[in-house]
């Protein structure tokens, strides 16, 4: 122990003079929180000292977060945080950020009293795995919906909320799991707010054009958003209204005009490359209504249907496009070079989604969905709850900027900044670079038999 602590009598005499479970809780826990934790402030003082991690060091670490009683770290929760931030730094420090990675992970379990709780610890993860450019190992932490939001236990604050699903919004996004990257930032715009936050701002950017990517419209946040925050977004993203606007119409043209009148603005927030991916993903969506009306077209006929006619190498881009959409079975087609320039010729999808697996699938969608729906309403209460969301000082006072974000924060952006092609690696995606597009199928309206080897309207 340090010596400005008690001594090992005074300890004893405090835990015996504890009579019942409460006084644990609200007086012994509190009181044993602030003595000195050998094992804990070592980790934390050689974390801080050491210039780079060895193998003794990296020892310690795992054995710690291996063994630990998740029970009793719960209740020095400011010490388990120094350890992670210490742990994070060191990684950082040593531009080595993936090494804190896996080690945060077990810790975070063994701080869980149940899988869909919420730490102090995950939006530290979500963040470290970003500037590391490695989600494996917090995948299977995102995937399990947060349903348990205890401050009094956990000690995480409203400010922690925001963080987690902001990055998690953006690990799905980087891993082309745009659905669920729509529902994490959701999840951060609409939070109880009484004066916006600069993360909720920042999150419903990127939830309109994640939106935009996945459903091609922007899907209408829900009707419990706090007021405050809808005029703010009001405010502070009119340029993302006006894109949405203009990409919701599906007219090429009009769609490049207004990205390019916006331009500055996304450049600015980082989120351009994620605007130029939903000019592909509309090429999709244009690609796959062809497929209701026509049976055989020539790639150069859907290259000047789509609106990249005018492009010196608009055609081979197109086939391109056609070609991964069969692969990830977007659309069903086959190309044949036989005729100039290459026809294409679009098939029925031969699921007729009319068994018993497709009405199971509906069920458990159906479920998930109530249960899911349950979650949500117990999250709000308990966000509802939390004292800083009441506390004016606690960063939600008197202007429109709420919890700021700090320049790391900011520096996530820059996975999203960069254009990179379709057909780039999905392994490989460094800072700098910017996400894939993923395409959804969509059924296909019957059709009548007609001449396949022709240009032809299907029949509706």
């Amino acid at each position: 122990m340090a010596p400005s602590d008690p001594s090992f009598d005074d300890i004893v005499s405090k835990i015996q003079a504890t009579t019942d479970i409460a006084a644990v809780s609200k007086t012994l826990a509190p009181y044993l929180n602030n003595l000195s934790d050998t094992l804990t402030d070592t980790l934390v003082h050689r974390c801080k000292a050491s210039h780079g991690f060895d193998h003794a060091l990296l020892e310690k670490v795992w054995a710690f977060v291996t063994t630990c009683d998740g029970e009793q770290v719960r209740l020095t929760s400011h010490k388990a945080m120094s350890f992670a931030e210490a742990l994070v730094k060191l990684a950082t420090d040593t531009r080595q950020p993936i090494i804190a990675i896996k080690p945060l992970s077990i810790f975070i379990q063994r701080l869980q009293s149940s899988p869909g709780q919420l730490t102090m610890i995950h939006p530290l993860l979500a963040k470290t795995c970003l500037l590391a450019q490695s989600v494996k190992d917090i995948v299977p932490i995102l995937d399990n919906d947060i349903s348990d939001v205890k401050p009094q236990q956990t000690h995480i604050n409203y400010k922690d909320f925001l963080l987690y699903h902001y990055y998690g919004g953006m690990i799905y996004a980087f891993l082309k799991k745009f659905e669920r990257a729509v529902e994490f930032f959701k999840l951060a715009v609409s939070a109880p707010a009484e004066v916006a936050s600069a993360i909720q701002i920042e999150a419903h950017k990127k939830y309109v054009l994640t939106s935009l990517l996945h459903y091609g419209r922007v899907l209408p946040l829900p009707k419990y958003i706090a007021p405050a925050v809808q005029r703010t977004i009001k405010v502070q993203c009119m340029p993302y209204a006006d894109f949405a606007t203009a990409y919701e119409k599906k007219t090429n043209t009009a769609i490049r005009t207004e990205l390019e009148k916006v331009k500055p603005h996304f450049v600015r927030d980082k989120n351009y490359g994620l605007a130029k991916q939903c000019m592909e993903a509309l090429h999709r969506r244009n690609i796959q209504d062809l497929t209701r009306t026509y049976l055989t077209l020539s790639i150069e006929d859907i290259t000047a249907l789509i609106g990249l006619g005018s492009e010196p190498d608009g055609t081979r881009r197109v086939e391109g496009i056609i070609v991964r959409m069969i692969e990830s079975g977007a659309i069903f087609a086959t190309i044949s070079h036989e005729h100039t320039g290459g026809m294409v010729s679009f098939l029925d999808d031969p699921n007729q989604h009319n068994n018993t697996i497709t009405m199971d699938m509906i069920n458990a969608q159906i479920q998930k969905a109530t249960a899911i729906t349950a979650k949500l309403t117990a999250m709000d209460q308990a966000i509802s709850s939390m004292p800083a969301f009441f506390n004016k000082q606690g960063g939600h006072g008197g202007d429109h900027s709420g919890y700021p974000m700090d320049e790391s924060d900011y520096s996530m952006h820059m996975g999203y900044d960069n254009y990179v092609d379709e057909g780039a690696p999905l392994s490989v995606l460094p800072t700098g670079r910017d996400l894939l597009i993923a395409s959804s199928s969509s059924p296909k309206k019957p059709r009548t038999e007609s001449d396949s080897g022709k240009r032809g309207r299907r029949a509706h």
